[in-house]
This record gives C-alpha cells, sequence and structure tokens, in this order.
C-alpha cells in the first residue's frame, strides 16, 4: 500500500497548487456527468454561467484523482500549507500571472481552468499491473485558450493557451525503481524550469508533511513540442531530397512517356542518324528562330535522350516505373537460382518485427507487469527467442557470399578482383543507410506529435556525433548507448564478416582442406568466447542482470556471432562443389529433417523452464549460451540445403513460392526503417498501450504492412538507384 499511498500524495500536491483556497466541498453531481452535460453545453449552445453554476469545482477535483482516498488525502493539505507552499515558489512573472489567472479561474468555475486542471494525469487504476504512465489529456491542454482583456491598466487582451509538460519522476518501491511519467498542464507562459521548482517544492513540502515517509524525487521535465529548425542536418537533408526528388521525377517522366514508348530498334548507342543532323531537315519539333533570324534544325529533346546512351542509362536509374516492375517482379525464378533463400528471408524479417513489436511499445506500456506473466507461455518463448532470426540472415549472407563467389571464381579460373568485390559490398549497403540515417535524423521531430513525442529523434546525438563509426561499419564496438540507430549493429556485423569471407571461401576454393580447419577454428573461438561470458556475466538462457554489459558483450560483437555466417558459407561450398545434384537414402533424408527440427525447436522452446522458475545451473546455462547459436543454424542451413538438392517436399514450394521475391527484396529497406515506424506509432500514442494477444496481433499486422510500404519507397528512391549507378559507373548494365 506504500505505493499507493505515495502516488495519491503525490497528486494531490501536485494538483493543490492550482487549486489553491477553493470552498469547502458540497455533494454535487457525478463528474462523468459533468462531462456527459458539457458535451450538450457544447452542441445545445447552454450558456457557460448555467453550465458551471450545476457543478461544484471540489468535487470535480475529486472525480479526477479517480480514488476518494486521494480525495481525503487533499483535504489534509490547509490553507496555511497552501499559503506556504506557493511563496515558496521563485517562478517567472509571466508563468506567476498565468497560475493566479488559473486559481481564478477555478475559483469562479470557468470553463478553461476546469479543462485546465482535468488536462492534468491522475493516479489511474491499474497501478500494480504496472501503470506509471499518466499522461493527461495532452490534446485538451493544448487547444485550451482563453482571452482575457486588461482594460483599467493596459487597455489590451491576451490569450492564455494551454502548455503540456512531461515530468518524469523517480520513485523507490522496496528494492526495486519504477519511472513515473505525469502529464502537468499549465498556461502557456510558465516554462520547464517553473514546472521543475513547483514539482521540487511540492516534493520537499510533502516530504515534510508526511513526516519524512514520503521522498520523491524529480528526473525530468521537459515540453514535447515540435519547432522547425534549420539545423545543419536538416538543410543537408533537404538539398539531397531535394535533389533525389527531382531526379526521381525527371526519370520517371522520362520512363513513361519517351523511353517506353520507343521501339528498341530506334535507340542506338550514341550515333546519330545523319537525317537527324542535317540542317536542311526541317520540323516543326526540331527548328526555332534564333536572335539573328536565322532558322537552324536543331536535334530534338527525345533524339538527344534516346540517343545518348549515358544520359538515357542515367535517368532510367531513377525511374519508379522501371526500378518499381524490378523490385514488384514475381515470375519464376531460373533454376540457377538458389530456392528458398526469399522465403526463409521474408519470414525471419517477419519474426524481426513480431519481436520488436513487443520491445519498442514496451517503454508505453500500461500493463507491463502483467504483460511479464506471459514469458511463462511455452509459445511466448517464440517472441523471447526472436534474437535468433538475426542468426538466419547471418546464414543466408553467408551462404549467398559464399556460392556465388565460388560459382565467379570457377567461370574465372580462380581469379577475382577483389577490390571491386569489397566496393561492390559498400556500394549496395552504404548509400541506401546513410540516407536513411540522414532523413531519421534531420525529420524525425516533425512526423508526430503527443504526450510522449521526443523534441528530437531518440538517436539525434548519437547520429550527430558518431554517425561516422556507422559509416565504416564499426559501430559494434562501442557501447549501445553511444550508438546510432542501434539497430545498425546487425550491419555492421554483416560487414566485416563479408571482409573476412575471402579468407575462408579461397582456400575452400584452392584447398578445401584448409577452408575447414579456418571455419572450424572460428566456430571454435566463438564456442569458447560465449561460453566464458556466460559465466562472467552471470547469464540467464539468452539474458544477463546487466543488459547493456550483455548487448555489448556477447550480442553485438562479431567474435561471438560469426558462426551461422560460417555454417552459411560451407553450406554455401556444399552446394557449389556438388552442384546441387546430391542423392541419399530416403532414410538419411528423413532423419536430417528430424534432426534439424529438433536443433531449432530446442533451441526456441529450450528456455521455456527458465521464465516458469526453474533456473538453470551455471554449466548449463554457459552450454546453452555457447551453442545455440551454431545449433539453430545448422537446423536452418539443412533446411535450405535440402531445397536445394531436391528433399525439400512441400517446405521448399512454400519457402520458394513467387510471392516472397517481391517481399525479399525489400527486406534490406524494411529492416532499416522498421523501427522508425515503430517509433512513430508508439511515441505518438496519446495514452499508454495496453498489452493484449489481439492488441498485438493488430500491432504487428499494421507493423509488418507499413514497413514493407514505407521500405519500397526507400528502395526507390535510395537503394534501387544507387544499385543502377554502380552499373553504370562500372560499364556493367546491361538493357
Amino acid at each position: 500500500m506504500m505505493t499507493l499511498q505515495k502516488t495519491v500524495l503525490l497528486s494531490s500536491v501536485l494538483l493543490s497548487v492550482c487549486w489553491g483556497a477553493l470552498q469547502e466541498p458540497r455533494n454535487v453531481s457525478q463528474y462523468h456527468e459533468m462531462m456527459r452535460q458539457g458535451h450538450a453545453k457544447i452542441t445545445q449552445g447552454e450558456s457557460e454561467p448555467d453550465f458551471i453554476h450545476r457543478f461544484n469545482g471540489t468535487t470535480m477535483l475529486q472525480k479526477m484523482l479517480s480514488l476518494d482516498s486521494m480525495y481525503n488525502q487533499a483535504l489534509l493539505l490547509k490553507k496555511e500549507f497552501i499559503t506556504e507552499f506557493t511563496s515558496g515558489i521563485k517562478m517567472s512573472a509571466g508563468c506567476g500571472v498565468g497560475l493566479k489567472l488559473l486559481l481564478d479561474g477555478l475559483k469562479e468555475r470557468s470553463l478553461w481552468s476546469i479543462k485546465m486542471l482535468d488536462a492534468i494525469g491522475k493516479v489511474p487504476s491499474g497501478i500494480y499491473d504496472g501503470d506509471f504512465i499518466w499522461p493527461g489529456q495532452y490534446d485538451e491542454c493544448i487547444a485550451i485558450s482563453q482571452a482575457f482583456t486588461d482594460r483599467i491598466t493596459y487597455n489590451m487582451s491576451f490569450l492564455v493557451r494551454g502548455k503540456y509538460f512531461v515530468a518524469g519522476l523517480w520513485n523507490p518501491v522496496g528494492y526495486n525503481t519504477t519511472d513515473l511519467r505525469m502529464g502537468v498542464c499549465l498556461p502557456d507562459a510558465c516554462n520547464a524550469a517553473d514546472v521543475k521548482q513547483v514539482l521540487e517544492l511540492a516534493f520537499l513540502e510533502l516530504y515534510q508533511y508526511t513526516n519524512k515517509t514520503i521522498k520523491l524525487s524529480l528526473k525530468y521535465v521537459y515540453h514535447p513540442e515540435t519547432k522547425y529548425k534549420s539545423t545543419p542536418e536538416f538543410i543537408v537533408s533537404s538539398v539531397i531530397c531535394s535533389i533525389i526528388g527531382f531526379l526521381l521525377l525527371l526519370g520517371t517522366l522520362y520512363d513513361m512517356f519517351i523511353n517506353q514508348g520507343v521501339d528498341s530498334s530506334e535507340i542506338g548507342d550514341v550515333r546519330i542518324n545523319k537525317q537527324d543532323s542535317d540542317a536542311q531537315s526541317v520540323n516543326s519539333d526540331t527548328t526555332h528562330l534564333m536572335s539573328d533570324g536565322t532558322r537552324v534544325s536543331v536535334l530534338s529533346f527525345r533524339n538527344k535522350v534516346l540517343h545518348n546512351s549515358v544520359l538515357r542509362k542515367f535517368l532510367l536509374t531513377f525511374s519508379i516505373s522501371t526500378n518499381g516492375s524490378k523490385v514488384l517482379n514475381t515470375d519464376a525464378l531460373p533454376p540457377s537460382a538458389v530456392q528458398a533463400v526469399n522465403g526463409v528471408r521474408v519470414l525471419s524479417m517477419g519474426w524481426v518485427i513480431l519481436g520488436h513489436t513487443y520491445f519498442f511499445t514496451l517503454g508505453s506500456s500500461k500493463n507491463v507487469a502483467a504483460a511479464l506473466n506471459w514469458t511463462q507461455r511455452w509459445t511466448f518463448q517464440i517472441i523471447l527467442n526472436g534474437i535468433y532470426s538475426v542468426d538466419s540472415f547471418f546464414l543466408l549472407s553467408g551462404l549467398l557470399v559464399s556460392y556465388l563467389t565460388l560459382k565467379e571464381l570457377q567461370r574465372r579460373d580462380g581469379k577475382l578482383n577483389w577490390l571491386l568485390f569489397y566496393f561492390h559490398r559498400f556500394w549496395r549497403l552504404t548509400p541506401a543507410m546513410m540516407l536513411v540515417i540522414l532523413v531519421y535524423t534531420a525529420y524525425f521531430q516533425y512526423w508526430g506529435s503527443g504526450p510522449f513525442w521526443p523534441n528530437t529523434s531518440p538517436d539525434y546525438k548519437n547520429c550527430k556525433d558518431y554517425w561516422w563509426r556507422n559509416l565504416l561499419y564499426i559501430q559494434n564496438f562501442f557501447p549501445i548507448s553511444e550508438e546510432c540507430m542501434g539497430w545498425g549493429w546487425y550491419l555492421a556485423n554483416d560487414m566485416q564478416f563479408f571482409v573476412l569471407s575471402p579468407f575462408i571461401i579461397y582456400p575452400l576454393y584452392r584447398k578445401p582442406l584448409i577452408g575447414y580447419i579456418i571455419a572450424l577454428a572460428v566456430m571454435i573461438m566463438q564456442v569458447v568466447y560465449r561460453a566464458i561470458m556466460s559465466v562472467q556475466l552471470d547469464m540467464t538462457l539468452n539474458g544477463a542482470p546487466n543488459q547493456e554489459e550483455f548487448f555489448d558483450k556477447m550480442y553485438q560483437r562479431p567474435y561471438a556471432r560469426i558462426a551461422p555466417y560460417l555454417i552459411g558459407v560451407l553450406t554455401g561450398y556444399f552446394m557449389w562443389k556438388s552442384e546441387r545434384r546430391v542423392k541419399m537414402p530416403k532414410v538419411v533424408m528423413v532423419l536430417g529433417w528430424i534432426i534439424a527440427l529438433v536443433c531449432v525447436s530446442s533451441v526456441i522452446f529450450g528456455t521455456t523452464e527458465q521464465y516458469r522458475g526453474h533456473k538453470s545451473s551455471t554449466g548449463v546455462t554457459a552450454l546453452y549460451n555457447s551453442l545455440s547459436k551454431t545449433t539453430w543454424s545448422l537446423g536452418v542451413a539443412w533446411i535450405i540445403f535440402a531445397c536445394n538438392i531436391g528433399y525439400g517436399g512441400f517446405i521448399n514450394t512454400f519457402l520458394s513460392a513467387r510471392l516472397w521475391s517481391p517481399l525479399g527484396r525489400l527486406t534490406y529497406c524494411a529492416y532499416l526503417v522498421h523501427p522508425v515506424i515503430m517509433f512513430i506509432y508508439s511515441m505518438s500514442q496519446r495514452y499508454a498501450i495496453y498489452y493484449s494477444d489481439i492488441n498485438i496481433v493488430f500491432l504487428f499486422l499494421g507493423f509488418w504492412m507499413a514497413t514493407y510500404g514505407v521500405a519500397f519507397f526507400v528502395s526507390m528512391a535510395f537503394e534501387a538507384p544507387m544499385i543502377g549507378l554502380e552499373r553504370l559507373l562500372l560499364r556493367r548494365n546491361k538493357d
């Protein structure tokens, strides 16, 4: 009951700041009835005095507090205490005037002052389920606008508007700490410093008033607002996006109205038909009068562009029509394509979005304590162990790099331009990533509003100071608290693995035994490292008491995650070496599928008993944490391998279905933008999110569809043009 007592007194003191010396309480109608009839007042035109006359502000305060006991606590705050309290506040002159008008309005029961009081956050039900977010009514607060006319002193009119603040409080509860977030609505003349003084003095008085049994401290006060600022990143982003937007428009219009309506025979390389350049040829579309009156025949813009190979290809790289048709193409994959990859990729991305649906909304959850009970379900282990979806990405990346590189080495008799090998990868990933970072950093604050909305992007400071780490793909060697776009750790790992891949792939091509030894040695290194760290960090299965230390030393370090990539490299090698023509007895095939399913199932559902209170021993925990990545990857590797050698059955039919192809091409951009979409949703809410199965399902589906919708446009603007430019620069484009 101590927690409830603290929260009751807290709200009582805060509201008493604005309440002042009200009349003694009288028995009147219910608060919700006043709100209902308030709507009637607005719609039916009832005058404000008539409406206010039928209600008493004191009872309204009682109902606002939600609990009768809170009202009783408020009555204990005697007028002497209120006088002493308000006299100790040193606030700005404008805020003092605004608060005086608010107190006068409450005494007179003015509707605007009642709305301002109504908009303040109050203690809700469900505190013991973890509801420590009391936002109040953000939109009601900022909509308040009351005009006053001071004809005696200044002979002028002025407005009092509502201004919303969020107060972050630190409330000790036993051995745990719980953050409280409370909305405060005050006149717009007040600033964060004024609110901070009011709250700090309130906590001090409350500490004295309760005989030093209740101690609350203020962590922060901020005013969520959106202001357009000409910051360097805003200017740079605006310029770059304007240029890209212009090129997209120009390229698309050219493609649709000029290029697509021309027969391919009309387009040469750079040669121009003699008739087009003949000065005697006169055509209404190709002639104009010069200033000297001489008629000169010139090439039409259409023919110039059509016959200028470089310009034509450049414009087409920005065509949404052409690039979109390529991305959305669902034609059957050629026999040489690796089977099941798109299905695994898209399902893994869906798994990432599902896990992040819980993770990114947890901070604004209304019933986080109740939601923690879900961890005991065996089905919920799929969510808790969604971290293995990233290992599937590592596996796919290693497999494709290995398989395609080995085929290229075979085609070129063991020779490969390794500089181009690295450049292609860097160019394929970096422009899109850096442009997303730039837009996210520069524009995020303008994409929403509300009590939870930040004044800058969540990663603004880190991205402004440390964006170069993302450019160099080294951000995973720094603490998560310093990372720009924290989810970019995966991209850093993947690039680092790619840089190291030739040192395994080339030995596999020349001397397979050496390649096996290198790969096996690195995998053993990872197993040993993870086992040691599991003990040092006192880990549970896939977790640790210190989550930040766990993330830094275990989750994002390349030497703790490389085994899935290496298993992918070896799988790609076996597929290349066997030319995907492997015959095996039916018993072996069935046994392989059984082992694979046991591997993936044991990793996912092996944590169930831990969340039901049965803690594993240190040895068992270290064994699981050291081998789980490898075990999972071996199971997924078999599924892909079996699908490519003809033993996939209906699973291969499902994973290789055409519908996965467009989504598979958008996966990279989907990974880049999906947390931003979740930030926008969760931070623009007016109230805390209530966790329930059906709510999470619909949130996941909404995030999933919105992610791929946004990813399509990001791909058209940032990814596809860069790929086309690379081909143009390296003269690799083939019409």
